[in-house]
């Protein structure tokens, strides 16, 4: 990647635009919001399709169920709810925290109290083939979910869990905590295989950048480069202008986007055949007014950002 164009700036027709995917062939976008709000918009037109309403508040990470197409989404409510993207159908609620309104219900009483959940917001939710997800949350924990049932429970993070990912190939469970770590987990017995130390800054993002080498960002504006067999970093690739508040990866040529609190999107070149050293900025661009809050790029060529004003950003490479 190059460069990246703006296409299509669409008002959320509410403030804060907090977690924005894709789903699998590009012509959905899917934006979340604080205001409990899932917005459905078709990537070419710029139109919101529809808007769906279940959430108790903010929405703060969306992602796409591999196996069947649908969209989970997570946030304050502690719930894990999945939806069909093409009806706007409420399809389950993992958490089993929600449930769907009557004619006669209260809105009140639509939630009830759980041990499968968090206790506290979920900030970080993954999917992989196969009926695996990983939630994370400010109670600091980190689940592991098998076809839709809790099966464990990690609890060695001591800050809130903003990132949680699936190493490839393995599928082994990774997880990055404002405690400045990443940590990787057995499933079978729960133990922790690896804690990685290196940042002086709260991690606000990880990407895998094939199955043995990921990258994470802190909202100081640090990017670390690592193995999955060291526990600590291989260098640093890079250092941002502004703080960092959000983060994605182009997977075709390894692009790594950075979303910043001054609105600037910055990106990088994420080379590691090499020894690590610093890089240049590919590129930056600011089209977002305030704080970008939200990154998603697909496949198919499309990003999608997301920030403070509730303005969501489509672009094309």
């Amino acid at each position: 990647m190059r460069d990246m164009q703006l296409f299509k700036q669409i008002k959320i027709p509410s403030a804060k635009a907090l977690a924005v995917t894709f789903n699998a062939d590009a012509s959905r976008c899917a934006v979340g919001d604080r205001d409990g709000f899932i917005h459905i918009i078709e990537t070419e037109s710029g139109t919101i399709l529809r808007k769906l309403k279940q959430h108790v508040e903010f929405v703060y990470a969306l992602a796409m169920n591999p196996d069947n197409g649908c969209l989970v989404s997570v946030g304050k409510d502690r719930s894990i709810r999945e939806w069909d993207i093409e009806t706007g159908n409420f399809v389950k609620d993992y958490a089993g925290i929600f449930i769907p309104a009557s004619a006669r219900t209260l809105h009140a009483q639509n939630l009830k109290p759980t041990t499968r959940s968090h206790s506290k917001t979920i900030l970080t939710v993954a999917l992989e083939k196969g009926g695996l997800m990983a939630t994370g949350s400010q109670d600091k924990l980190v689940k592991l979910w098998k076809n839709g049932e809790p099966v464990r429970t990690y609890d060695w993070h001591s800050g809130p869990i903003t990132c949680v990912r699936f190493q490839p190939e393995t599928h082994v469970l990774f997880s990055a905590s404002k405690d400045k770590t990443v940590r990787s987990w057995s499933d079978t017995n729960g133990a922790l295989i690896h804690k990685y130390s290196g940042h002086l800054g709260e991690i606000m993002g990880m990407e895998f950048i094939d199955d043995t080498n990921f990258v994470t960002v802190d909202a100081l504006g640090q990017v670390l480069a690592w193995n999955v067999d060291i526990e600590t970093p291989l260098g640093i690739l890079y250092e941002t202008s502004a703080h960092v508040l959000c983060a994605t990866l182009e997977h075709s040529d390894n692009t790594l986007l950075l979303g910043l609190e001054n609105g600037m999107i910055e990106a990088i070149h994420v080379n590691l055949d090499d020894d690590v050293q610093k890089q240049e900025r590919l590129f930056g661009v600011k089209e977002h007014q305030s704080e970008v809050r939200a990154l998603a790029v697909s496949e198919k060529g499309w990003a999608a950002s997301g920030d403070n004003s509730g303005m969501l950003n489509l672009w094309k490479f």
